[in-house]
């Protein structure tokens, strides 16, 4: 393994803050950088996955995981209409993720697992600064040199862009800019405290333990409880016209509540409880041909690589997987033999294949949960009612093969099956 790099990471998202936990905790000099003048996430609901777990507890934070997370037992995918069930599948019931993938499921806060990762970066001796807008890149005499907004610049030996789907480093990695198309739809995001929904017209749908996902016209809503219970999460993507993309936005709550007007009388009376949103207008982007730079050493990461669309649950999963790999790729540089040029392109063959499979997956998905009432629609209800104990399903969160693809997979591993038949070429 080469000497402790100093590494400059962009971004104090899930997959900065998983970059800066991954690269210390294999000996490197890190320092992450955030435009706004503090780590904050506006609330929402995430999904870890087997996949993520796997990583999150490696790094030795699954007892934290544990604490302020959900161990949902299970998921159910409904009708808008009426709420009847159309397909269920275990999550932690009878330990289920854990027996099948090696790992379980949980359902957190976003800004939870934000706090999780920083706490261990910041134990690492990870340095964090807010405030510190970069604006420009350039390679330079075999060093990485950013430039600030105030004029000033910092160099180091990788810089790491994990600055979302708008990211400002891709376009030196590409040689141009992402374009990006509207989707169509938005996504509202709501928390609701738990006492709210002590309602009698809920109790039926058995909210507690499990994961909801309400599926309807050009729509569908996903509901879990997270803050180890004590918020309900909710968030739905619906039709929208293009606008701003942000995460911040505020959402108009009487738009939200009119759509599920028509609704099962269940989940309109959750909507009803939300008294605060935030609009996400989803936009859409090619997958990137490059996520090295062609002579320099920097990397995109996260949203800044593969952007993703919201359907699969899988975007920080992804981003995390990418922080593993790189962390492990970089252990593979050695003078004389494989620099760090070498071990990230490494990266990206290892990355790519995966990362495009669920960016694809949740354009798929998108087209599954959103279907208009009708004769595709009836056959897709039809195909999940008719399912068996077979381990093939419509739902590709019950289908053996693809849950497989997608929970049991093991980054890390990979990177040491890539290193070690490299060796034998």
């Amino acid at each position: 393994m080469i000497e402790k790099l100093e590494v400059f990471v962009i971004g104090t998202g899930i997959g900065g803050l998983a970059a800066a936990v991954g690269l210390s905790t294999k000996g490197h000099e890190v320092t992450v950088y955030e435009r706004d003048s503090e780590v904050s996430e506006i609330g929402a609901g995430i999904q870890v996955t087997p996949n993520f777990t796997r990583i999150l507890r490696r790094w030795g934070l699954g007892k934290r995981l544990h604490e302020r997370g959900v161990n949902t037992l299970s998921s159910r995918l409904r009708r808008w209409e009426d709420g009847k069930v159309l397909s269920e599948y275990a999550l932690n019931a009878n330990g289920y993720m854990e027996k099948t993938y090696g790992d379980p499921y949980y359902h957190i806060h976003r800004a939870d697992l934000q706090a999780i990762l920083l706490e261990k970066a910041k134990e690492l001796g990870v340095t964090c600064k807010t405030s510190t807008h970069i604006v420009d890149y350039v390679h330079q005499g075999g060093k990485e040199r950013v430039i600030f907004a105030d004029g000033t610049s910092s160099t180091a030996d990788l810089v790491v862009a994990a600055d979302g789907n708008r990211s400002i480093l891709a376009k030196h990695v590409l040689g141009h800019d992402v374009p990006s198309a509207a989707v169509g739809d938005s996504a509202y995001r709501g928390l609701i405290p738990r006492e709210q929904m002590q309602d009698p017209l809920l109790q039926d749908l058995d909210l507690e333990y499990n994961q909801d996902v309400w599926l309807g016209p050009h729509s569908h809503t996903v509901t879990y409880y997270v803050r180890s219970g004590e918020m309900f999460n909710f968030i739905v993507a619906l039709p929208d016209e293009p606008g701003e993309e942000s995460w911040k936005a505020p959402g108009d709550i009487n738009k939200l509540r009119k759509h599920f007007e028509s609704w099962d009388p269940r989940i309109r009376a959750i909507a009803s409880k939300i008294n605060q949103s935030y609009i996400w207008k989803l936009r859409d982007r090619p997958a990137l041909e490059r996520w090295v730079h062609p002579h320099g050493n920097l990397v995109l990461l996260g949203d800044a690589a593969h952007p993703m669309l919201p359907y699969v649950a899988q975007g920080a999963s992804s981003a995390v997987e990418d922080a593993a790999v790189l962390a492990e790729c970089l252990s593979y540089a050695k003078a004389g033999i494989r620099d760090i040029q070498t071990v990230l392109q490494a990266y990206e063959k290892i990355r790519k294949p995966r990362a495009l499979q669920m960016k694809n997956a949740a354009r798929s998905n998108r087209a599954q949960f959103h279907m208009p009432d009708g004769p595709e629609q009836q056959a897709r209800d039809k195909a999940m009612k008719d399912e068996s104990t077979g381990d093939r399903s419509i739902n590709m969160f019950k289908d053996k093969e693809k849950a497989q693809f997608m929970y049991g997979h093991d980054v890390v591993n990979e990177v040491h099956e890539y290193f070690q038949a490299e060796a034998k070429l």
